[in-house]
């Protein structure tokens, strides 16, 4: 037994996504633009501002379906079952244009930026150690973090990236831990698990039975910083005290 994997989660964690009202209020005019040109007969009062309000109840709708089955649908099932319902009689039938649609919902919503510490820490525990990197995400849309983490110049650091989109369940569900660990050929106790969650990644790393589970501080209004969960091993405020904590962990 020995450390072999790192794993971090994407937001909260990698990435920060205050949600600024007046970028998603830009981004869910960009949503209905696109609705629109693909002939779907939304309210013609309909604004920006009334479909965001739409779309927080029935996002709030979807996140508590899933917390209580841990699953996580795709997302042509999330607009046709809790988005468009109540505001339009269509559906979408072009899986390409539900992902586009949740791509510009998972970026714009939330302004969303990179770490600053992020880059030259894994350029530091790529250098040092020869650990595997990978990231498992609660995300419904497929391409929201393989898209941010070339933006963000990170995407050479990370060898696996596990989404829930793909998978099918959502942490803090083990089976998705026990995946993860398994597409690099490692047993859940060969893995530690950075996250910003106490329930999701916390509870769910440490209930998979990952060898340590480390939080990093991120102050916001979600439910990711506010849930109840274990406490972690570790405890960080930056992503600077990160190799000191692996660093151990190896000896």
């Amino acid at each position: 037994m020995g450390l072999k994997t790192v794993f971090f989660d994407f937001g909260g964690t990698i990435d920060l996504y205050p949600e600024i009202n007046s970028d998603a209020l830009t981004a869910m005019g960009r949503i209905l633009k696109l609705l629109r040109d693909h002939g779907l007969d939304l309210p013609e009062e309909m604004t920006a501002g009334t479909f965001y309000e739409h779309l927080k109840k029935a996002s709030t709708q979807y996140k508590l379906w899933k917390k209580k089955t841990m699953v996580e649908i795709s997302t042509l099932e999330f607009w046709n079952d809790y988005i468009l319902p109540g505001i339009c009689l269509q559906k979408i039938y072009d899986p390409v244009l539900s992902e586009e649609l949740t791509y510009i919902l998972e970026r714009g919503r939330y302004t969303r930026s990179v770490r600053p510490e992020m880059k030259s820490v894994m350029e530091i525990l790529l250098s040092t150690t020869s650990l595997n990197y990978g990231i498992i995400s609660n995300i419904i849309s497929n391409t929201q973090v393989p898209r941010s983490l070339k933006e963000y110049n990170l995407e050479q650091y990370f060898s696996k990236i596990i989404l829930s989109a793909e998978f099918g369940k959502v942490k803090p569900d083990s089976s998705i831990f026990h995946h993860a660990a398994a597409q690099f050929k490692c047993r859940p106790d060969e893995c530690i698990y950075v996250g910003n969650s106490p329930s999701k990644d916390v509870s769910g790393a440490r209930n998979a039975g990952f060898l340590a589970t480390v939080q990093i501080e991120y102050v916001d209004s979600s439910d990711d910083t506010t849930d109840s969960g274990d406490t972690p091993d570790y405890y960080i405020e930056s992503m600077e005290e990160l190799p000191e904590i692996i660093y151990s962990l190896l000896k």
